[in-house]
């Protein structure tokens, strides 16, 4: 009888040693691939760490380009203007030259050029009406409602620089910076005579 319960007590141990054999193999496993799973998030991290420091200095090079190539500020108003006048049909090589012929503007005060010219009265202006200056280059047009107007409140000023849009002056006397090219010229329109303006326009000789 006392062999039967050692020989059952082998057994339960054999068995119970087997099983904790089993379970240690199991968890040894299941370490392994823990570490295994855990090497490879290690090196997924690391290899994403990489990606996004190397999407940062792409970024950042982006941005100083964007910086360099793209106007701001008075360079973007130029670079509109420039794209606004090839939009309206001038052609590309004419605006390039231009900003090739551009440099310091040269204030002109020399003796002034002076013309007298009739004042169209009426709601029409006639298409003669006015005077032209420097070869046609510079053209004024004064007109008032009524000859009993008071020129000095009523008078319409009108000044018409070639390749410019006009510019429209209210009232005498008046003063206006012409720039053509690199050149800087005063115009002033006065009225001296009943009826008739006066335009004077310095020039860049003595």
């Amino acid at each position: 009888m006392l062999a039967i319960f050692v020989g059952l007590g082998f057994y339960a141990y054999q068995s119970g040693l087997d099983l904790a054999r089993a379970e240690v193999t199991v968890l040894e496993q299941r370490l392994e691939t823990q570490g295994t799973d855990m090497r490879a998030t290690y090196a997924r991290n690391t290899q994403l760490d990489g990606e996004l420091r190397q999407a940062r200095a792409d970024m950042a090079a982006l941005q100083r380009r964007y910086e360099r190539d793209v106007p701001t500020g008075d360079a973007a108003a130029l670079f509109a203007l420039a794209q606004a006048r090839i939009a309206a049909g001038v052609p590309r090589e004419r605006v390039a030259q231009l900003l090739r012929d551009a440099g310091p503007v040269q204030q002109c005060t020399g003796r002034a050029a002076t013309r007298r010219f009739a004042v169209a009265y009426g709601p029409r202006v006639p298409d003669n009406a006015g005077i032209d200056l420097l070869d046609g280059l510079v053209r004024v047009v004064m007109s008032a409602p009524n000859q009993t107007d008071d020129l000095a409140r009523a008078a319409s000023v009108v000044i018409t620089v070639a390749g410019q849009d006009p510019v429209t002056l209210t009232g005498l006397p008046q003063q206006h910076k012409v720039v053509l090219g690199n050149a800087e010229l005063t115009l002033n329109v006065t009225s001296e005579l009943r009826g008739f303006g006066t335009a004077a326009i310095s020039t860049c000789g003595g």
